[in-house]
């Protein structure tokens, strides 16, 4: 802590033995002691000082210690004050307790011994004003930042189970439609739309974590909305957990430019795929053609022309099988046509051409009733796996399972390589980042890990009764109007 330096005493008083008295006695117990003998003297030695505390004797010869009040605060210049008064007087002193004064001294026997004591309560008084000032100011900015600001916020007690809400600032109002007065005092858990949050605060916090972040939907009356989330806890100085702190930003037009933004990639992937396809793949195709009839002119006339035609339309060949694995990596027909198992064991069966590796996919039938738009997400995210873990990994075994049951459905990837570097693991490359928002945008969750014999592991788990964009139904919260 930074020491504090001494505080400053004027002390104004006309009898001069008992002013160095006084002098002497703030001086021993470490104040700096400034004096005057008249109202002239004070007022002049204020213009250009300062005193923490002046002690003012009521009777001057040349001012009335309240007349010489009443000049000093019409200058502005009059600092706390204590009175100092003949015995007799007490009833004049406390007449200036009334305007002002901190205290009053009478000079009895007893006078120099009471003053450092005096002097100490009044100043400590005055520091504990001060700093509940200043404390009150620093609530009353953060508070007014937090009011005009983008993001919603909540604060909440930490009562278990069940906290109740102590704060809402108005662009949680109007992001949610729960104002402020209404909600005061109620239980977090009567915010119908919001119970996700009310069961982060429930389950255990990691201890040495600052803010659980999540992204995830909501409900209002005018739809589905998504948000992003940080929860964490408020701690007094013991250490021990107060108050939770809730800050969400409504991100739904952020969401659907992004997933416009996949969509249109998705899209010309597809597009890519069929024009190599259709266009490419004929044009090998008539080169491998024109090949044959070489070869066959050739046949009669130069052999090793005729054999070297025949290498020719065995490259193009080759190049036309490349080109139209190719063209089903980007345009996956089978997905669409025969579902997401199939898709999957064509995926394996190319990557074992392609790559070179042992590929093998552990699934049953086609899982019944999944969309479309879950299967290829589903389906990228397993190419995007398996092209990392070859790529990146240098895997040389890769296991693709597909598991379901009633409530959800496990697509994991597990293979051999390297496993995660560290400084990936934590941040997530862009591969990692793009299949998260994948497993996002179907409402499921992308988890990441070590294997159990080293090399990586790469699961999206999907509830089956959730949508594109969408979780399951809750209460809708309030119009905000």
């Amino acid at each position: 802590m930074v020491e504090r330096p001494p505080e400053t005493v004027l002390v104004v008083d006309d009898d001069d033995g008992l002013l160095r008295l006084i002098e002497r006695a703030l001086r021993r117990e470490g104040f700096i002691a400034a004096t005057a003998q008249s109202g002239r003297q004070a007022m002049e030695w204020l213009e250009g000082n300062r005193a923490d505390l002046m002690l003012l004797d009521l009777k001057l010869e040349d001012a009335e210690g309240p007349e010489l009040v009443a000049r000093l605060t019409n200058a502005d210049r009059c600092p706390p004050f204590i009175i100092i008064t003949g015995q007799g007087d007490e009833r004049v002193a406390v007449d200036m307790m009334k305007r002002g004064a901190r205290d009053y001294l009478v000079k009895d026997v007893d006078f120099l011994q009471f003053v450092p004591a005096v002097v100490k309560r009044a100043l400590d008084q005055l520091n504990n004003e001060r700093r509940l000032a200043e404390a009150e100011e620093q609530v009353r900015l953060v508070r007014g930042v937090i009011e005009q600001g983008f993001s919603a916020v909540l604060i909440v007690s930490a009562e278990s189970p069940d906290p109740k809400v102590v704060f809402a600032n108005p662009a949680f109002a109007e992001a949610t439609g729960y104002v402020a007065r209404e909600i005061i005092g109620k239980p977090l858990s009567s915010l119908r739309g919001l119970s996700h949050v009310a069961e982060k605060l429930r389950a255990d916090f990691p201890s040495n974590t600052l803010f659980l972040e999540e992204i995830s939907a909501y409900h209002t009356r005018q739809g589905e909305r998504w948000g992003e989330w940080r929860l964490g806890p408020v701690k007094n100085n013991s250490g021990q957990t107060t108050h939770w702190l809730i800050i969400f930003r409504d991100i739904t037009e952020h969401r659907r430019l992004e997933r416009e933004v996949l969509e249109i990639s998705d899209r010309e992937q597809r597009r890519i795929g069929q024009d190599l396809h259709d266009g490419l793949c004929q044009h090998l195709a008539g080169i491998e053609l024109m090949s044959q009839v070489l070869q066959q002119k050739l046949a009669g006339r130069n052999k090793a022309a005729a054999a070297r035609a025949e290498d020719i339309g065995k490259n193009v060949r080759e190049a036309i099988s490349q080109t139209r694995s190719l063209a089903r990596g980007l345009a996956p027909v089978t997905l669409e046509s025969e579902g997401l198992a199939a898709a999957l064991r064509e995926l394996a069966s190319n990557a074992e051409m392609f790559f070179g590796i042992d590929c093998k996919i552990e699934c049953g039938q086609d899982p019944i009733g999944i969309e479309p738009a879950v299967a290829t997400h589903l389906y990228r995210i397993a190419q995007e796996a398996l092209s990392n873990a070859v790529k990146h990994g240098n895997a040389s075994r890769v296991v693709i399972d597909l598991r379901t049951d009633p409530d959800r459905l496990l697509l994991s990837i597990t293979d051999n390589g390297k496993g995660f570097p560290t400084e990936v693991a934590s941040s997530g490359g862009m591969g990692l980042r793009i299949m998260r928002y994948r497993a996002g945008i179907i409402g499921g969750t992308l988890s990441t890990q070590s294997g159990a014999g080293g090399g990586a592991v790469i699961s999206c788990e999907v509830p089956t009764r959730t949508r594109p964009e969408s979780k399951p139904a809750e209460a809708p919260l309030p119009s905000a109007e």
